[in-house]
């Protein structure tokens, strides 16, 4: 099993491309399922205290990968476990609890993406603003550099994701 993580600045396209790469995979028969993102939940729902307790998003988010690992052949997530340690800002769980993050991400087989927005920013289900969307991008690709994650850069439009859904249909046959 794979997983299809999707990096990237809030309104890059990750949901949007998670939803295409995930349906153009299962048109090509691969056994997928897409894992969407529990923090984006809660911003829908306008409960984004929530969101301060990152030990809590993060559970929720491993619940949901772990649920289909080894049931699929590839999940397709928007919301890479790692994320976590970009919005931790608690000083109780420190770099300790990204560490852990850290190491639990890379238990599982993946492939990552960076996702660069291609369309005009869209603040809709998001909390942050274009410049500070701009900012989250730096420090992701400053964690994945710090973690040594590998990664491959891709536009967020069907160019792109078309790009990852060949790559990942490759890796699976």
């Amino acid at each position: 099993m794979i997983i299809v993580n999707l990096f990237g600045a809030p309104g890059s396209g990750k949901s949007t491309g998670a939803a295409y790469i995930f349906s153009q995979l299962k048109m090509l028969g691969v056994d997928a399922e897409l894992v969407t993102e529990f923090a984006k939940d809660k911003v829908w729902e306008n409960n984004t205290e929530v969101l301060n307790n990152q030990t809590y998003v993060f559970g929720k988010q491993h619940f949901r990968i772990s649920r289909c690992a080894d049931k699929v052949d590839v999940i397709v997530t928007d919301s890479p476990l790692l994320l976590s340690a970009i919005y931790n800002h608690s000083e109780l769980l420190g770099e300790e609890f990204n560490d852990l993050v850290a190491k639990i991400f890379k238990s599982y087989n993946s492939v990552n993406y960076f996702i660069s927005r291609s369309k005009p920013y869209n603040p809709n289900g998001r909390l942050q603003t274009e410049n500070e969307s701009d900012g989250i991008a730096d420090e992701i690709k400053t964690l994945l550099g710090r973690y040594d994650v590998k990664y491959t850069e891709v536009s967020g439009n069907t160019v792109g994701y078309d790009k990852i859904v060949e790559d990942v249909y490759r890796i699976c046959r």
